[in-house]
């Protein structure tokens, strides 16, 4: 089912939680909205289950307007973080419950599904979730992952156009994070459902989604594949938020066309990077490069025309298996340094690091990028 969401806005009062959100979501894609907490995504996501309202815009589904319809009319299925499992049921009678709570008449209601239809529908689901040897089990004889599994179910016997996923794997281990984003993946493959799915963790974001929305304060800074965000930010939030260490940033000032970085003045940018400066007529603005763009300069090697050299003192080495992670001083400004080089280094040592050009990213002072 395509989605599709215009000029939404959702206030508190005097609290604006989402301010004109709009987004087009094409029929079987699976969309990831990220972004860090208060950010609006719960919100949106809420709104399209049908248990908040919007203050104004519209909704669609295909070409239904269902803005006012309430939630038990939309057909929409929605898991969360906290698995909403009978405990006294068994993993069978969990499946099967939504179907027998399904009546219709006026008058005399009457159950939808028969006995036998039941059968067959939760014996499809208990297979296509790969639970079938727990169709007897509790709960609380379940992993968090299975656990999870069985409230997916719950949602899909009921055949929804459409699957919302808020946080669902919040409450789980990192093992069992990866092995359950590895089967929603195959879930969707399988289903070719329409599905949204809101996180705070960028790696799971990146990890999920064909496309990713990064919502930040209530509005949607930029709408890309996992790819695009990380090598392609349109803003400074996005540079900082998106990978698995922030961007650094190094300040700048533009003073008759002479560009000076604020920590070291006698700093001398690539060329390339001035004119794109000079060209958009900045008179200040940062510079950012990421931490695994970085590379140590080797004074044997003769220096390039593109390349920028600053010296910085090590104030701390952290190893992670294969990678070190260096946190450097340039002149009372904090870089990380990421490398997987096998050399040894010690806190309190000078190093000179590198950071090519065309790795550079430039940003004007209200965080937009300009190149």
């Amino acid at each position: 089912m395509k989605v599709s969401i215009k000029n939404l806005t959702k206030k508190y009062g005097e609290k604006v939680a989402l301010k004109d959100v709009n987004l087009e979501i094409p029929e079987g894609n699976f969309i990831v909205i990220l972004g860090p907490s208060g950010s609006g995504k719960t919100t949106l996501l809420r709104i399209l289950a049908g248990l908040l309202y919007p203050t104004e815009g519209e909704l669609f589904f295909g070409e239904n307007n269902i803005t006012q319809k309430p939630a038990n009319k939309r057909n929409v299925a929605m898991v969360f973080q906290n698995y909403p499992l009978f405990p006294h049921m068994t993993v069978y009678e969990n499946l099967k419950f939504p179907l027998e709570s399904q009546k219709e008449g006026q008058i005399f209601k009457r159950r939808i599904y028969s006995d036998e239809e039941i059968q067959i529908k939760v014996d499809k689901t208990l297979k296509t979730l790969q639970i079938e040897e727990h169709r007897d089990k509790y709960p609380s004889q379940l992993s968090g992952g299975e656990q999870q599994r069985v409230a997916i179910g719950r949602e899909l016997i009921r055949d929804p156009v459409i699957f919302l996923f808020d946080e669902p794997l919040s409450n789980i281990d990192a093992r069992l994070r990866y092995e359950m984003r590895t089967w929603i993946r195959k879930l969707h493959e399988l289903l070719n459902r329409t599905m949204i799915y809101v996180t705070h963790d960028q790696s799971e974001a990146m990890a999920l989604g064909d496309t990713i929305v990064l919502l930040n304060q209530g509005k949607i800074v930029q709408k890309a594949t996992p790819e695009e965000l990380y090598y392609n930010p349109k803003e400074r939030f996005v540079a900082e938020f998106i990978g698995n260490y922030p961007m650094n940033f190094l300040s700048f000032q533009n003073i008759d066309n002479t560009i000076a970085l604020n920590a070291d003045p006698k700093i001398k940018l690539p060329k390339q990077i001035e004119k794109i400066i000079v060209t958009n007529d900045l008179k200040e603005g940062d510079i950012g490069f990421r931490a695994e763009f970085i590379r140590e300069f080797d004074p044997d090697r003769p220096v390039e025309k593109n390349m920028v050299i600053l010296k910085c003192l090590i104030e701390d080495v952290e190893k992670v298996l294969e990678q070190q992670i260096l946190t450097l001083n340039y002149h009372d400004e904090k870089l990380v340094f990421v490398t997987k080089t096998m050399k040894e280094f010690e806190r309190k040592t000078s190093i000179q690091i590198i950071i090519y050009a065309e790795s550079i990213y430039v940003f004007d002072r209200t965080g937009e990028r300009v190149n």
